[in-house]
């Protein structure tokens, strides 16, 4: 029976999913998906230490469990799977080849700024999850026949490219599902995973349908999930009977998204609002807050920034910490220039310039030049190919009775 269990507790959902998991016999088979990777990396993390084995825990994020489903059936048509970089790209080749062609009209004046391409990108896929037709947009007022050109430029490009993008990638699982596929018949758990696309919702239904047990966990106020879940065959929601808060902390996890009026409470220092002037200044602010609480005992693992835009704040974070000598792990990765990208960039700007000498010794300045004495490059530095860091293009590794058993996962045959 599908059941979602709505909660502002990050506490109380994880508690839920791991009573899931542990109401199944050991080395029972069961499909847990989380918001993120990560997330539910996490999760099984800290069942192996209360576990004597985690055999038979499949961890993905929703589009990974996608393209677990769909590779077989992709793979057999010749299809590969798309990273979404590889997506934004055709998204910005099918504008060029749209504004080339004039058949913008509501967008010209703009379709040559630098961010007209990444809004394209962003409009098509969308328009793509939510199953919207190109047909449909046609018969729209202004932007809506430029948003069809650009959706059918971006299906043709898919074609030509023999590419899957998430949507497509999606639809082979949902299909991969009604076929019969064994392994989405495994009792699911969904921690905390957005369900906001149409798309999303039609692969989760399915899910549903084929599996007899499903848990979903669900943070309070994120509605428009709540209501596609709700709108799924079957669902039925499980209250949880909401405990007194009485520490600011309680009160705003509680009561951030309600429609009433929260009670009167005693204030404390668990919220702290602070304001400053700019990104770097903030980040200051963050490393010094986090000294002031080293000093009361708290370990450095038992804290955590949570940053609204990564690519902006991520590098200032790692600046500031630095210099506050606090030892950090970023789960994103640290995005730093590559020196071997800024050679070739200067190489091309050389060239550009008429073989320009400061151009070249620019080139000269990043040390990337081969070393002509060895015949044979190093192994050691032989980077080779280096796949893009995608969802559905991953490295999995699981744990099995305290062994690591790495496998590759691969995508388009």
């Amino acid at each position: 029976m599908p059941r979602v269990l709505q909660s502002p507790s990050a506490a109380e959902r994880i508690t839920a999913g791991v009573e899931f998991i542990r109401s199944f016999a050991a080395a029972t088979e069961l499909v847990l998906v989380g918001a993120s990777r990560d997330a539910i990396d996490d999760l099984v993390r800290g069942l192996a230490h209360e576990m004597s084995a985690t055999l038979g825990l499949h961890r993905f994020s929703l589009t990974q469990l996608a393209a677990r489903l769909a590779t077989p059936r992709l793979s057999g048509g010749g299809t590969t799977p798309n990273s979404a970089v590889g997506a934004e790209a055709l998204a910005a080749r099918s504008a060029y080849e749209a504004l080339i062609s004039k058949d913008l009209r509501y967008f010209a004046p703009i379709a040559t700024f630098p961010g007209f391409a990444r809004a394209a990108a962003v409009t098509v896929f969308d328009l793509r999850a939510a199953l919207v037709p190109a047909e449909k947009l046609k018969g729209l007022d202004e932007a809506g026949p430029d948003n069809a050109v650009l959706l059918e430029g971006f299906d043709e490009q898919m074609k030509e490219a023999a590419l899957a993008d998430r949507t497509m990638l999606f639809q082979a699982s949902l299909e991969e599902v009604q076929a019969g596929a064994e392994f989405a018949k495994h009792p699911l758990l969904f921690l905390d995973v957005p369900i906001h696309s149409a798309i999303e919702k039609a692969f989760v239904a399915k899910l549903v349908g084929a599996s007899k047990e499903v848990l979903f966990t669900c943070p309070a106020g994120d509605m428009r999930t709540l209501e596609n879940l709700k709108a799924i065959p079957g669902m039925e929601e499980t209250p949880l009977v909401p405990r007194p808060e009485h520490s600011s902390l309680g009160r705003l996890r509680s009561y951030l998204f309600a429609d009433s009026v929260p009670p009167e409470g005693k204030s404390d220092d668990e919220i702290v609002f602070f304001s400053a002037p700019g990104e770097e200044r903030e980040a200051v602010e963050i490393a010094r807050r986090i000294l002031g609480e080293a000093e009361k005992g708290v370990p450095f693992d038992h804290m955590a920034i949570l940053l609204r835009a990564p690519e902006n704040y991520a590098s200032l974070i790692e600046a500031a910490l630095g210099r506050a000598a606090v030892p950090a792990y970023f789960t994103r990765g640290n995005r730093r220039p590559d020196p071997s990208g800024r050679a070739l960039l200067a190489l091309l700007a050389c060239a550009a310039e008429g073989l320009s000498a400061r151009r070249f010794a620019e080139y000269l300045s990043f040390a990337q030049v081969p070393d002509a004495r060895s015949e044979e490059p190093s192994s050691k530095d032989e980077v080779g190919f280096v796949p893009p860091e995608d969802e559905a293009l991953v490295v999995q590794c699981d744990v099995f009775f305290g062994r690591v058993i790495a496998h590759a996962f691969q995508v388009g045959g």
